[in-house]
């Protein structure tokens, strides 16, 4: 133990004497592992807010008609979602239904195309849309009663009256030649993505997006009333018992339903995006680690070259040495431990900045890119570098130890 604490001591001494040299020896090994560091730890924070995300998926139930088993799909009505809501009330959040149509808007400054949603009370809480930000949704009230409101998102209102401030103004719908007056109990956020398409169309010159929600009741007054929908969202609190709700959910419908068959109503599986993605941000996030480790072997060969620097500087001390006894392994062991000591520095060094750039990134939040440093990767980085500077210190080490001694003094 003691003559490989003397070699450790060596090695430091002789990098010390050469700081400047040794430092850029470094620099390939500390660029590999900070970059294979910073990827993975960025791959690890990506797949991380991916799997986040499907999972906030899953919260939502699909239940839909059986095509395979009935024709007429429209089954659910509103007596079913409030059977459900009151059901399965502990683990049910909401329960939205809707159905899209077209119409037109016409305010004082003009007749727009309207997007139609006819929806339930609890739409607001649909996973897909934007939260309000004045004003209220329509209630079960508001439907049962055919009550003529309606909320529309803040694009919409400024398209149609040029300010979000139209809380309790009034809209007249025309649905085939049906005109209905509506009132606006409350406006929606915009979605950002809806914004971005809305700058495409106006720079293509084309129409105006106008979206309104109503209760799915005022279908009555346009000679078209909506009643019963073909497919439910239902949003549970829990994703992981989201299955067992399900099942229970489309078992209630279906001895609702039973005059129509068996199964009548199934649950639409959801795409289980983190199955997809999940695997594929990895494969992606090893290939670019794999491409930045391409940079430690260049690394590796700078440790090499300048171990064999360090042998031609170096034979008269190695003449030395093996004059007075030393055996090929001490000399061997000598040198590896300088090239992995530099090596391993080198190592520390990238893993104490892939930290750093980790949460530096982290802290900016750039396009929404988030950071979780990966424990394996920085095992893993370890590892290789100290095994780079053996790897490449070898040829080195080999050479200064196969140095005849009288060759050695002779070049003193």
């Amino acid at each position: 133990m003691g003559q490989y604490l003397e070699y450790i001591k060596m090695a430091l001494d002789n990098i010390r004497s050469n700081l400047g040299r040794s430092f850029l020896t470094m620099l390939g090994i500390i660029i590999g592992i900070t970059s294979v560091v910073t990827i993975v730890s960025i791959g690890n924070g990506l797949k991380k807010d991916v799997l986040e995300a499907s999972n906030e998926q899953n919260n939502t139930i699909t239940i839909t008609a059986n095509t395979e088993e009935i024709t007429n799909t429209r089954i659910i009505t509103g007596d079913d979602i409030s059977f459900l809501k009151t059901s399965l009330q502990d683990s049910i959040e909401s329960i939205s239904a809707y159905e899209m149509s077209m119409g037109t808007l016409e305010t004082r400054k003009g007749k727009f195309d309207a997007y139609l949603t006819l929806t339930t009370p609890d739409y607001v809480h649909a996973q897909y849309t934007n939260p309000l930000v004045s004003g209220n949704y329509f209630t079960e009230s508001d439907v049962s009663n055919e009550r003529p409101v309606c909320v529309i998102d803040e694009l919409t209102a400024r398209y149609l009256f040029g300010n979000t401030d139209v809380i309790g103004m009034n809209v007249e719908l025309i649905v085939d030649n049906s005109i209905q007056s509506l009132n606006i109990i409350g406006i929606r956020e915009t979605p950002e993505e809806m914004l971005e398409v809305e700058k495409q169309y106006q720079a293509m010159g084309l129409g105006k997006t106008i979206s309104i929600e109503l209760p799915y009741t005022l279908s009555n007054s346009f000679g078209a009333p909506i009643e019963s929908f073909s497919s439910i969202n239902v949003t549970v609190y829990d994703s992981t018992s989201a299955n067992q709700i399900a099942q229970t959910a489309v078992r209630l419908l279906n001895s609702r339903h039973k005059n129509l068959g068996d199964a009548p109503l199934i649950q639409q599986k959801p795409i289980d995006f983190s199955n997809i993605l999940g695997p594929v941000m990895d494969g992606v996030t090893a290939f670019v680690a794999l491409v930045a480790g391409i940079s430690l072997i260049v690394g590796g060969i700078g440790v090499m070259n300048i171990m064999l620097v360090s042998v031609t500087e170096r034979t008269r001390e190695i003449g030395i040495r093996k004059s007075l006894g030393a055996k090929t392994g001490s000399i061997i062991a000598q040198f590896l431990c300088e090239s992995a000591i530099i090596s391993g520095l080198g190592g520390i060094i990238g893993i104490l900045l892939g930290a750093g750039l980790t949460a530096f990134i982290s802290a900016l939040g750039i396009g929404g890119i988030s950071a979780q440093l990966s424990l394996p990767a920085i095992i893993v980085a370890t590892v290789f570098s100290c095994s780079v500077g053996i790897i490449f210190g070898i040829y080195p080490a080999r050479k200064a130890a196969q140095l005849s001694p009288i060759e050695a003094l002779r070049r003193m």
